[in-house]
């Protein structure tokens, strides 16, 4: 299929050509008269062709193209009335332009006008041979039915074009929206994990150095164990924000359907040493929902297998069969009892829900941790 913007371009062309014969031959047939002593037939034909030449000048470059297309129709008319049958190609590239600006009534009604004033010419240079009359009649009327239907073709063409450029203007404001909805998401989730995290932490770390800010002076080693586990949790803190940074590292939108995205999200983890696997088809494709909900679920189970499950494999499996899409996230991590989805999963959760699917929560899974699987239906056309 032809790139939109490629093929207009081609079009445009063709009709410059058109446009560029027909000022020919009706040059051609101004100078004929001149040749022939009529230097005021001649003159008015070179008037006709100028002010056409403006016309089509403002309907190329969109300066008021549907008042300009008229012009050109009345200019095809009198090209053909000073300079004759020359006239025919500039009437028919207006014919044309008018079908495409005005609609098919119009040209059908500029057609079958010209046509009847054809008709009489014809009746009077012939003196009436009807024979003659008929035949060169059907002739141009052929000629005018197949500029018509070309002019409908464009037409459709081009109305095509103009609904693309709206689509693709409607899919630009929605990227805008995605993404401003992706960052609110991200920057909600932080901050939730912020609070039930890093802020927990830093009030223990308060807690213990205002303890052994009040009782240094009277019992000092119960003061310095508080300032050792203070140390310990700041520590432990600052890991957490290390996570943090690598877990909300950016993605480009526009990438988040190719599996190097999520190739992307996984090396980013690998500088912990935690050893990530991503097993995705090269040539699977993603739809904009499922990409980024799956983007969502790479760094969430990679964020708790760090944190929370001390692994040190992780694997995020994408699989496609007909009732859908089936990812994976697990792990080889430790831990046991009753699993309590944090904010993060929840909302993956809530994610999968809206999109039709399911998430649930395995251990032990594959690797004897804890596995993440969701199933998601195809999106539907």
């Amino acid at each position: 299929m032809a790139h939109p913007v490629a093929a207009i371009s081609r079009v445009r062309r063709l009709l410059h050509l058109l446009f560029g014969l027909g000022v020919v031959a009706a040059l051609g047939g101004a100078a004929a008269w001149f040749m022939q002593g009529e230097p005021a037939l001649a003159l008015a034909g070179v008037l006709v062709v100028v002010i056409a030449g403006v016309a089509w000048w403002l309907r190329m470059s969109d300066r008021y193209p549907r008042a300009a297309s008229l012009v050109l129709a009345l200019c095809g008319v009198g090209a053909l009335a000073f300079v004759d049958t020359l006239g025919l190609p500039l009437l028919f590239t207006a014919l044309i332009v008018l079908v495409v600006d005005w609609g098919m009534w119009l040209g059908v009604a500029v057609a079958v006008t010209m046509i009847a004033i054809l008709v009489a010419l014809l009746h009077a240079d012939t003196g009436g041979n009807l024979e003659a009359v008929i035949g060169q009649t059907l002739m141009n009327g052929a000629l005018f039915v197949v500029i018509l239907i070309f002019a409908a073709v464009l037409r459709a063409f081009d109305q095509q074009h103009a609904e693309l450029l709206v689509v693709n203007e409607r899919l630009t404001e929605a990227m805008d929206a995605s993404r401003d909805l992706v960052l609110a998401q991200e920057r909600a989730r932080a901050a939730a994990e912020l609070h039930d995290g890093l802020g927990q932490q830093l009030t223990l770390v308060s807690m213990s150095l205002d303890y052994a800010h009040r009782t240094r002076a009277r019992d000092p080693e119960p003061a310095w164990a508080e300032v050792a586990n203070a140390s310990v949790v700041v520590k432990q803190a600052l890991a957490d924000m290390r996570l943090w940074v690598r877990a909300l590292h950016p993605a480009r939108l526009d990438q988040l359907t190719e599996p190097s995205a999520f190739e992307s999200v996984a090396e980013v983890f690998r500088g912990t040493g935690l050893d990530v696997q991503v097993e995705i088809a090269a040539d699977e494709r993603l739809e904009r929902p499922h990409a980024l909900f799956a983007y969502r679920l790479i760094q969430e189970g990679l964020t708790n297998a760090l944190r929370h499950a001390r692994a040190t494999r992780v694997v995020f499996r994408i699989e496609r069969d007909a009732d859908g899409l089936r990812l994976t996230v697990g792990d080889n991590g430790t831990g046991g009892g009753e699993i309590q989805p944090g904010y993060g999963l929840r909302g993956l959760i809530e994610r999968a829900e809206e999109l039709g699917g399911t998430l649930r929560l395995s251990r032990p899974g594959a690797l004897g941790g804890l596995d993440v699987i969701a199933e998601l239906p195809a999106v539907t056309a």
